[in-house]
């Protein structure tokens, strides 16, 4: 859930005065005033993440007011189970919005968004063949597609006059590559087979 409520907070609010001095004509006084600019900065981000400013951890959004030319360096740091996706906002100075780690030179007003996001799952295709004799009936011929580390199913009906004969192909994880109902962990892209013979008539 998006946090609300706005942290104030002054970092840095640099005002100057200089050139405070006898002006040495005719005994009039004078005094120049020079004002350093300042800019405001925001920063934000969506659920799943945490950005800390100059090292320092911002829990939600929160405002800062810097001199001119100040640079400014930001880091956002996913929570678990998610991942840091872009910047978005003001980005004219910036190289890369996708780097969770980068640096604002304080030339103007500033506001910035750090977006995280769920990961999609990883997934992996699994290409089921067979031969002569039988088929896979779970889950069937083809192209399948699963998420990482999901278990499948693998189950074989021999024709009548044939039996289960083996799996080949990228067996490393399947459970029992001798038996007609096992399973397989998709840890990558499979290929398999599964193999029928055909029955010994010999009594």
């Amino acid at each position: 859930m998006k946090r609300f409520g706005i942290l104030m907070i002054i970092v840095a609010l640099i005002v100057s005065m200089a050139g405070c001095g006898s002006s040495g004509g005719g005994g009039n006084g004078g005094q120049s005033h020079t004002l350093t600019i300042a800019y405001t900065f925001t920063i934000d981000s969506t659920a799943g993440g945490v950005v800390a400013v100059n090292n320092a951890r911002i829990p939600g959004k929160a405002m800062f007011i810097f001199g001119a030319g100040t640079v400014v360096s930001l880091n956002a740091t996913p929570d678990s189970g998610y991942q840091f996706v872009r910047w978005t906002g003001d980005l004219g100075t910036v190289d890369n919005v996708h780097a969770s780690e980068i640096v604002i030179t304080m030339n103007g007003n500033y506001s910035i968004m750090a977006n995280f996001e769920v990961p999609a799952p990883v997934q992996y295709s699994l290409v089921i063949l067979s031969t002569p004799g039988g088929s896979v009936t779970i889950p069937g011929r083809g192209t399948h597609i699963y998420d990482e580390g999901a278990v499948v199913n693998l189950v074989t009906t021999p024709a009548r006059g044939y039996k289960f004969a083996r799996w080949s192909g990228d067996v490393d994880t399947i459970a029992n590559v001798n038996a007609a109902s096992t399973n397989i962990t998709m840890n990558g892209n499979y290929y398999i087979c599964a193999h029928f013979r055909e029955e010994s008539t010999c009594g």
